[in-house]
């Protein structure tokens, strides 16, 4: 799995947390939402771990680069 692959980390599928649009569509057809979160998220001077930014670079770049194949 891609994501284990990069982030040496199990992804957990749930659509709870946070403001998941997914949520409402998700019996309707498949989806994946995924991305940073931190302590300051959506706050005045957000920031993340440096680490977390290129990891997110890395998984973005492999599933442009697959789905152009």
């Amino acid at each position: 799995m891609l994501l284990k692959k990069i982030t040496k980390l199990k992804p957990k599928l749930s659509t709870t947390g946070g403001t998941s649009d997914l949520r409402f569509i998700r019996t309707i057809c498949p989806g994946l939402e995924f991305g940073l979160v931190g302590k300051t998220m959506h706050k005045v001077d957000e920031a993340v771990s440096l680490k977390d930014l290129k990891n997110l670079t890395k998984i973005y770049e492999s599933i442009l680069k697959n789905y152009f194949k």
